[in-house]
């Protein structure tokens, strides 16, 4: 009879492992800890009882998945704070936080937690209360 292959073996060194994994960041589930994670269930595996290679592409393919959108929200971040920067000098018109219209130009970028705001006026606002960018005029068709 082999030894130290039960569960307990097992589910102690998975448990060892994301504990591990994990607790350089309690936010997501980085690329090292899903490796870790992968590499301790291969390694822990009962040999009477192997992982169906499913489970397994079935994960790596998450992985990848994980890698395209980690890539995405870097472009689309970059892409922000092009577009926030391209704003300076420019005059817009601003909903605040009160529901007032204001307009203004554009004199500077300020980030708050890696989110850029523009600056109008001497006041900072999120790039979301933004509502039109450029000179607005307003017409009215007379009857």
């Amino acid at each position: 009879m082999v030894s130290g292959v039960g569960g307990t073996n097992n589910n102690n060194a998975l448990a060892n492992a994301v504990n591990q994994a994990t607790a350089s960041s309690s936010q997501f589930v980085s690329e090292n800890t899903f490796l870790t994670l992968l590499m301790t269930q291969l390694q822990n595996q009962d040999p009477m009882n192997p992982q169906d290679p499913s489970q397994f592409v079935s994960q790596l393919a998450s992985f990848s998945s994980l890698e395209q959108m980690t890539a995405m929200n870097t472009n689309m971040q970059n892409v922000l704070d092009n577009s926030a920067t391209s704003l300076i000098g420019q005059n817009v018109t601003l909903l605040d936080s009160s529901g007032n219209m204001v307009q203004g130009t554009v004199s500077g970028i300020v980030y708050y937690a890696n989110t850029p705001a523009v600056q109008v006026n001497g006041q900072n606002y999120p790039l979301s209360d933004i509502q039109n960018v450029g000179n607005v005029t307003s017409t009215t068709t007379g009857s």
